[in-house]
Parts: C-alpha cells; structure tokens; sequence
C-alpha cells in the first residue's frame, strides 16, 4: 500500500472543515545481502527488489550486469525485509562495510554509516565522454518526466528519478518519498532489465548533493540535470569526473555548472573555474 486515506481539517480563509485527504505511505526496507545485513532504508512501499538492487548497485557493493539471486522477501509488521545472494559470500560484504556496520538512512537523506569524512568518498573513475543533448531536448524530457508522477499527483510528497539513453529512450522511472531512494529504485529497475549499462543521463525532481551525483557517476551517467540547487561538493565531483551537472531546470532556463560543451555550449568565460565553481546560466528561449 502506497497511500493511506485520513480524514482531516482544511483550514482555509478562518474556518475549518473536515475533509479525506490522500497521504503518501512511508516504511522500513531491511537489505540483507549473503546473510548480512547490509542496509536500512526508510522509502516508500513498493519496488522493493528494485530498490535493494539500486542501493547496492550505486553504493558500490554490486557491479552493473553481474548476476544476483533475490531469495526472499518478508513482510513484516513494521516494513520489510529483503534478501539477496551474490557472489563472494559475507566477506565480499564486510570488506564494502569496512567495519561500518549497518548502513542506516531517513527517507530525506542519503546512508549514514560514515564515521568519518574519508568513508563518505569512494574511487570512482572518469565518466565517458561522447554523449550530447540540446537544451530543448533536456527541457522536452523533463516535461515528459513530470508528466509520469502518477503518487505526486495524489499526494505531493514524492520526488522522481528518470533514466534515458543516448537515443533520449526511458529506460527507468521510480518514485519514492525519498531522493535517493528515488534513484536507486529507478536503478535498480535498469539493473534488473539490463538496461543500466545504456544510462547517460539522469534526470531528478530534487537537488543534486555530492551523494546524487556519486550514484549518478556509479551508473555511467554523463549528465545529471535536477530541478533544485546543487551543493559545491557536487559540482566539485561533476567537475572532477567529467560530468555535465544542471541545476534549476525549468523551462526555459537551467543553470550549466559543468562541462557544457555536452550541451552544445560554452562559458562566457572560457573554462569554469574549479576553485570558484563560477556557474554558467542559460537562458533559453519561450
């Protein structure tokens, strides 16, 4: 169950009234991987297997296209409980965990294993290069996108991640009451149809934090567009590893903060200054 049916009191203009509202449904999934636990999400019911796969995928543990077993699937009176088999057993797990422990996240933010800073980044390599799109089309695609939100439309409390190819073809699509989740699920569901080696761009309803655009980079994505702010950390990172990162994307604007160039354009200033992480603006036509 998504959603749940409450009756509650509109307030509107001095008065109130009773009136059934539809709210978005919110729960624990347990991820436990070759008999360890490896995760504990709070999301949205729904899309469990795919969110499992996404999480491990983009968080390191898994690697696109190598084979996995979902054993089972709990329901409990709290949630969920997942269970996956891979290769390697428990160690490959604990290695990954580095002595961790449980990774642990709310539904607003990404794991919270870390202990320190160090633990927070992982060694990824340079994205690929070769992949361009028109702003036009960028911005075509996030009208097609935010046509999809079917909860959104009946709660206003998901956000959304989008998958497309180098032929702008949806790959994946998930919703979820958290960003991140949003993301993994809608890898998740690429992982599990074969589809994750094709992503090149990555398309969210939400911000874009050094976390997004890390799992974003796990999947071989080229661009990263969002329709809210971005941190320094993630520009630093999409600067860093080749990435055309784009904030504020509404149409008919959208803010480039690196590598432009995939978009057919240029910085009034030749190069972005990575120290500054000066940003670029365009500002495209009605």
């Amino acid at each position: 169950m998504q959603t749940i049916r409450r009756t509650i009191l509109r307030y509107r203009e001095g008065g109130a009234h009773a009136s059934d509202d539809t709210i978005l449904a919110e729960a624990p999934l347990e991820i436990v991987v070759n008999g360890v636990p490896w995760a504990a999400l709070m999301c949205t019911p729904g899309g469990d297997e795919d969110l499992a796969l996404g999480f491990c995928l983009t968080e390191g543990l898994m690697a696109p296209g190598e084979s996995y077993a979902m054993e089972r699937l709990e329901h409990m009176a709290e949630g969920s409980r997942i269970h996956l088999s891979i290769r390697g057993g428990g160690e490959r797990v604990h290695t990954v965990m580095n002595g961790r422990g449980l990774r642990t996240g709310a539904s607003c933010c990404g794991n919270r294993s870390a202990t320190c800073a160090e633990e927070l980044i992982r060694a990824i390599p340079p994205v690929a290069g070769g992949y361009h799109i028109a702003p036009e089309q960028l911005h075509h695609l996030q009208v097609e996108s935010e046509a999809c939100q079917a909860l959104f439309g009946s709660t206003g409390a998901t956000h959304f991640c989008a998958l497309y190819d180098n032929e702008s073809e949806l790959l994946a699509y998930a919703e979820d009451v958290g960003r991140h989740n949003a993301l993994d699920k809608a890898a998740g569901q690429a992982f599990r149809q074969g589809r994750v080696e094709r992503v090149r761009l990555v398309l969210l309803s939400s911000r874009l934090s050094f976390e997004m655009v890390q799992k974003s980079i796990a999947l071989g994505a080229q661009v990263v567009a969002g329709f809210s702010a971005v941190t320094s950390r993630a520009v630093a990172l999409a600067e860093a590893s080749g990435v055309t990162l784009i904030g504020f994307l509404r149409p008919p604007r959208m803010n480039v903060y690196t590598h432009p160039g995939r978009l057919g354009l240029e910085s009034h200033e030749g190069s972005f200054q990575q120290q500054g992480l000066t940003k670029f603006t365009t500002d495209m036509p009605s």
